[in-house]
């Protein structure tokens, strides 16, 4: 390899590096899945409309999943999976995430507005709360982050007390 060949690949690497760590080859990752993905949607849609065709992307999802979308519980779990994504930012990943999963843009909105009615937490949530996912774990977990008690953020992950002695004895995957 000669002197300008080593030299582009050390620039190469430095670039890579120094863009990796401000977190913008992520990004610049995660765009462009979301941009494939949309492509492949918009595509779909239009295989659809035109001669019925089966779409490439819509209706991929897996049967699982299908089955756990049909239950009440599981549009639920889909909604506040993307309450959080919106919460986080992660807008790439939603528009990844939705079509992926075989569902409209924002069902999930609606999905949330009527848990929240049934729960009553509608009240209580501000715009600075963090994701009603975070607050249906600790809510399971007997705190309240709507009080305040979070135990130590996320370290309580991590509390060996806290986890059963059939998952400390299972062996890794």
């Amino acid at each position: 390899m000669d002197d300008y060949a080593r030299e582009m690949m050390e620039l190469k690497t430095l670039v890579t590096r120094s863009l990796e760590k401000k977190g913008v080859l992520a990004k610049i990752r995660a765009e462009l899945r979301a941009s494939v993905f949309e492509a492949i949607e918009e595509e779909d849609r239009v295989v659809e409309n035109d001669d019925g065709g089966n779409p490439a992307l819509l209706g991929s999802c897996n049967d699982r999943a299908k089955q756990l979308h049909a239950s009440p519980s599981g549009r639920l779990l889909t909604a506040l999976v993307c309450e959080y994504l919106e919460w986080a930012q992660l807008s790439h990943t939603m528009k990844v995430y939705l079509p992926e999963c075989n569902l409209p843009k924002d069902f999930w909105k609606n999905e949330l507005k009527d848990f929240s009615n049934k729960s009553g937490a509608e009240g209580s949530r501000s715009a600075e709360s963090g994701p009603m996912l975070l607050d249906v774990l600790e809510d399971r977990r007997g705190g309240s982050s709507a009080s305040g008690a979070r135990k130590d953020e996320y370290n309580w992950r991590y509390d060996a007390e806290d986890i059963s002695e059939e998952v400390l004895r299972h062996p890794p995957l």
